[in-house]
């Protein structure tokens, strides 16, 4: 039993109920304790709000044909996650298709289990460094993936916190102590009661103040004196 494959989560998207199952025992032969199975293409876009998969098996046709192509799409511009195609079409026209959504690999159906276990293992060792620089935060059904380096700073709002980022903000219902739990406190310090600072961020500083990509974010006094200390 691989270790690596007992912490991946595993989304398999296939119309064919009997076919996915197939593909879910043979993961769990290979370890893989983690697998959720979606039939249709709005199944999937659930499955993948509610528990962000580490990797997405897929098949291409499914209900409508290029079904897969469709979600395949999805997935590079709304959720960046790696993905295998599973076709039972393996023509010029059907991979021309698969090389635009540039997938990890594509396995061809009937699914053979060391096609599978091949793949898997190649993407596994690069998967497991991935998980590691993101960040799972559960936010009732859903779960937000983020990449802590993409974090500016949080900013407590009553029961709620803002995750701002470069491009936008999350927000959340969690404890100011809860998130700073899950950070690296290498890299995330709490300069206030209301705010908590990624250091990579910073641009300049006071014992006041602290500017992070154009914004200030204050400094309590009870963190002011080692300020310098902190951001070290």
């Amino acid at each position: 039993m691989n270790q690596q494959f007992e912490k991946l989560k595993i989304l398999i998207v296939d119309n064919e109920v009997l076919i996915a199952e197939d593909i879910k025992d043979m993961l769990h032969e290979f370890g893989c304790k983690k697998t959720y199975m979606a039939h249709s293409k709005q199944e999937a876009i659930d499955q993948l709000m509610a528990f962000a998969p580490d990797l997405v098996l897929l098949d291409i046709r499914m209900e409508h044909d290029m079904e897969g192509i469709e979600l395949a799409n999805i997935i590079n511009n709304d959720f960046t996650m790696p993905f295998i195609f599973i076709t039972a079409h393996s023509d010029v026209a059907t991979i021309n298709k698969i090389i635009t959504t540039q997938p990890y690999a594509y396995i061809t159906k009937p699914v053979k289990k060391s096609d599978l276990f091949a793949n898997i293992s190649l993407l596994a060792g690069e998967l497991e460094q991935k998980i590691k620089q993101k960040l799972y935060i559960k936010d009732g059904y859903k779960t937000i993936v983020l990449n802590p380096e993409d974090i500016l700073y949080l900013e407590s709002d009553g029961n709620y916190i803002n995750i701002y980022t470069k491009e936008k903000r999350h927000l959340l219902r969690q404890s100011m102590d809860g998130i700073l739990s899950e950070l690296d406190p290498n890299q995330f310090v709490r300069v206030h009661r209301s705010y908590i600072i990624n250091k990579k961020h910073v641009a300049r500083f006071s014992k006041k103040e602290i500017e992070i990509n154009g914004v200030k974010v204050p400094v309590s006094r009870h963190f002011s004196e080692n300020i310098e200390t902190l951001l070290k």
